[in-house]
């Protein structure tokens, strides 16, 4: 028995180029200071022999590929003025030279869909080149809207799935994202387009945070309306589940206030988006575990696997929909920054930065009931609407004696049916579901998320009455994604009478 659906479903998960382009640039020990993360980006990069897009094996269709910053301006470009042009730049992509704009786009997006993945998804700023050929210039509003509309019939002639739209002379302009946003529906209607989030990404003092500005407020609630993506954007990578869990907060009430119809992008944090129905901006790559000289502790791809064939049963839905619980109680991450590698983002002195989150966050279900000892994790779940599909996850915390650690507690969470899926990310001491009839009698099946084949665990759990209870043991050993006990165990279960 196989819970997993063979094909996925059509969702705006995609995988991020810009975190690869970094660990490329660290790589080159000596490499001249001139170079930057863009200047990886290229033909070879992306198709060579040793390419990235030659990996993601069993999840490729899951994924759109976005190209980030450097696609499409000329090696060593560094002046902000320069970016947004949307053309292909033909010395990083040779076999493009000489095609038209909307040609190079198809030729990339062709290449991408014959490797097997969704398609093909751009970077673009929010903003319109200023400096062109080295001459200074300058659009009206009515200009910069018919430049945005030639670039929409661009990526629909050239067949382009998304538009990453960050960074820029715009950014954190509502009013012009709305712009940018109307050229596509207009003529690009089969495009996704994708806005951010902005946020400090770390707390130095309790006086910083966790308010939400007014200014954030109000972009939000103008922004999220004309996106059909919202990103949660950049976070630090030591506190990125904290952070995440509180900007997805943020955003999924401001997308009930509006009703909007937005999916929110969690970015890289995947359990996050598996558990509260989000999509995925993936940005680690299997080839982290092959680099040498990386800033960072390479990231176990395992984890953006399990979620995205968990959304095959369960996919990303719209921010505003149904309904949404935030605990008021809130937990408090802390990152020791000892050293940070020099020009590694965020560049910050040695010290304790923090992060505070809700303790827990429910989507058309009530809040779990989270029991520990010492710490808890932060617990997410969600019903999916239209699949009734319940997941629920425990996500990692950061603590100053370490990063990424996921303290234990029984959690028990309400309001499924016991006729639909289950998924299950992280570890617990113990997962109760409590759910609307009776399962006494039913046989229980469990999958780990990155198999095929379940297995039949009636005898190692309590059924009674309504009720549902799952040992810890029994998730981490059936969920286990690494034979050496690495990652964040990730299962699907299923009751059959």
């Amino acid at each position: 028995m196989d819970l997993i659906p063979e094909r996925p479903q059509v969702t705006g998960n995609y995988f991020c180029t810009w975190d690869s382009q970094c660990d490329l640039m660290y790589t080159w020990k000596s490499r001249p200071a001139e170079l930057s993360a863009r200047d990886a980006m290229n033909e070879d990069f992306l198709f060579g022999e040793n390419g990235l897009l030659n990996s993601f094996h069993g999840i490729r269709e899951d994924l759109i590929v976005v190209l980030d910053d450097g696609w499409d301006v000329p090696y060593g470009a560094k002046d902000a003025r320069v970016f947004g042009s949307l053309e292909a730049d033909p010395a990083r992509f040779p076999s493009l030279a000489g095609l038209a704009p909307a040609k190079r786009l198809r030729a990339l997006s062709d290449r991408i869909r014959a490797l097997g993945y969704r398609g093909l998804g751009l970077w673009v700023p929010t903003q319109t080149p200023s400096l062109v050929n080295g001459v200074e210039t300058s659009r009206t509003p009515e200009e910069e809207r018919l430049y945005w509309e030639e670039r929409a019939r661009w990526c629909r002639d050239g067949g382009v799935l998304y538009l990453k739209a960050d960074w820029g002379a715009h950014q954190g302009d509502a009013d012009y994202c709305a712009m940018m946003t109307a050229c596509m529906r207009k003529y690009a209607p089969g495009l996704s387009i994708e806005h951010g989030f902005t946020g400090r990404p770390l707390f130095e003092s309790e006086e910083d945070g966790p308010a939400v500005p007014k200014a954030v407020e109000a972009y939000l609630e103008k922004t999220l309306p004309v996106s059909d993506y919202l990103r949660t954007y950049d976070v630090c990578h030591e506190l990125k589940y904290a952070s995440t869990v509180d900007r997805a907060s943020i955003c999924l009430k401001a997308a009930q206030a509006c009703g909007a119809n937005a999916v929110l992008n969690i970015e890289d944090t995947a359990l996050i988006g598996a558990a509260l129905g989000c999509a995925v901006g993936v940005m680690r790559h299997e080839f982290e575990t092959k680099r040498k000289h990386l800033a960072l502790p390479p990231r176990l791809v395992s984890e953006t696997a399990a979620a995205l064939r968990w959304q095959r049963i369960a996919p990303p839905f719209a921010a505003g929909e149904g309904s949404l619980r935030v605990s008021d109680e809130r937990l408090r991450d802390v990152w020791r920054c000892l050293r940070r590698v020099p020009g590694h983002w965020p560049d910050v002195p040695a010290g304790d930065y923090f992060v505070t989150a809700p303790a827990a966050v429910a989507r058309n279900m009530p809040l779990p009931e989270v029991s520990a000892a010492g710490e808890k994790p932060y617990v997410l779940c969600s019903v999916h609407p239209d699949t009734g599909a319940l997941c629920v996850a425990a996500t990692p915390r950061t603590f100053p004696d370490g990063v990424d650690l996921t303290p234990l507690a029984e959690v028990r969470v309400k309001g499924a049916s016991s006729q639909k899926p289950v998924g299950v990310f992280g570890s617990f001491t113990s997962l109760t579901v409590d759910f609307t009839e009776p399962v006494e009698g039913c046989r229980v099946y469990a999958q780990n998320l990155l198999r095929d084949t379940a297995e039949d665990v009636t005898a190692r759990v309590l059924l009674s009455g309504s009720r549902l209870t799952v040992p810890g043991a029994l998730i981490r050993r059936v969920g286990a994604p690494e034979a050496d006990g690495r990652g964040i165990p990730a299962m699907v279960m299923q009751l059959l009478r």
